[in-house]
């Protein structure tokens, strides 16, 4: 009788479980078929493989930042944003092997920030590197991305981020619109609207109180000198960037000369060139923080759009062999004295 019971308890248990797995790969499924979500753009990359000339791979700062048909129209290439919130280095990595091997790509833009030298996986969580999930093909891909990237520890917010998601995915089935593409999202840039809380406006008050940590992990140096060796080994050329960021923003930090000095040195040492658009020097006037950013470090929609026809016109020139190098300041001091943040 007991043996009866124990078999009838550990069947029960067995079911439970089976049902859970079954429910939980459905709801996987539904959010990973459906590219519901802001990041997913499976479809589009498969369709237009063979096609891209020119990729700009980087964090939020490219998604939110870079509109690739403005980028096309001054350029005259196939662009687009390779890109995710909190993208690490693995991911830029494993996008950009991707595309480079099924596209004729010429030049590789990667985006750097002192946020790209100074985050560590281990602090900064798994976000990126769900999101990243979310941007491969099937099980094959995502699984050996999978097991290299999350920790034992992680793999039940692994769990919870695939069933949640797919729980809000499957809302939309009785809608019609389970695969219907987020419009904000065109070729890995997505247009944030929304309207923008006030920044700061206290600049004496705020000014270089703050300091970036100026210790620099070593294997976000090895990550980024392994992307450009990808690129190089595939005969793309390639490009550092750092996309603007409000005047506030650069007003409050004390030290983003060092950063400065570290990017050009590092892109003089592997024979690439760096352009930090913060030290362009019309920027103040062509991307105010109250009409052209959406947060102290992330362009809105009308930002983005400003500062791609900039980039676009700034490659276009310096791919015609003009000097571009004189419309930017040479160090953030000279940005703030210009900035003039102790009158404002």
């Amino acid at each position: 009788m007991r043996n009866s019971e124990s078999k009838r308890f550990f069947r029960t248990v067995a079911l439970f479980l089976a049902v859970i797995l079954v429910v939980s790969l459905a709801l996987s499924q539904i959010y990973l078929q459906g590219e519901n979500f802001y990041f997913q753009d499976v479809r589009e990359r498969d369709e237009l493989a063979g096609s891209v000339t020119y990729l700009i791979c980087g964090a939020s700062y490219v998604m939110y930042g870079v509109k690739p048909d403005i980028v096309d129209q001054y350029l005259g290439v196939k662009s687009y944003d390779l890109c995710s919130g909190l993208l690490t280095m693995q991911g830029r990595y494993t996008l950009l092997a991707q595309e480079l091997a099924r596209n004729p790509v010429h030049t590789v833009v990667l985006e750097v920030s002192c946020d790209t030298l100074l985050r560590r996986r281990a602090e900064d969580g798994p976000e990126g590197d769900l999101a990243m999930l979310g941007k491969l093909h099937g099980l094959k891909e995502r699984l050996p991305y999978f097991l290299q990237a999350f920790p034992l520890k992680e793999w039940p917010a692994v769990y919870y981020d695939y069933v949640s998601k797919g729980i809000l995915a499957a809302e939309r089935l009785p809608f019609g619109t389970y695969t219907t593409r987020n419009k904000n999202l065109s070729r890995g840039y997505y247009g944030e609207h929304n309207q923008p809380p006030p920044m700061p406006t206290d600049f004496r008050g705020l000014y270089k109180i703050y300091a970036h940590p100026e210790e620099i992990p070593q294997e976000n140096v090895d990550g980024l000198e392994r992307l450009i060796k990808l690129c190089q080994d595939n005969g793309a050329n390639v490009l550092l960037i750092t996309t603007p960021q409000s005047k506030i923003y650069n007003c409050m930090y004390r030290n983003m000369d060092f950063f400065q000095t570290w990017f050009n040195d590092f892109a003089a040492r592997h024979g690439i060139t760096y352009y930090n658009f913060n030290l362009y020097n019309r920027k103040l006037e062509l991307l105010p923080d109250d009409t052209a950013f959406y947060d102290e470090t992330h362009l809105n929609d009308y930002g983005a759009e400003e500062f791609s026809k900039l980039f676009g016109r700034l490659m276009a020139d310096r791919a015609a062999g003009k000097d571009i190098d004189w419309q930017f300041y040479k160090t953030y001091a000279d940005l703030d004295y210009f900035s003039d943040y102790w009158n404002s």
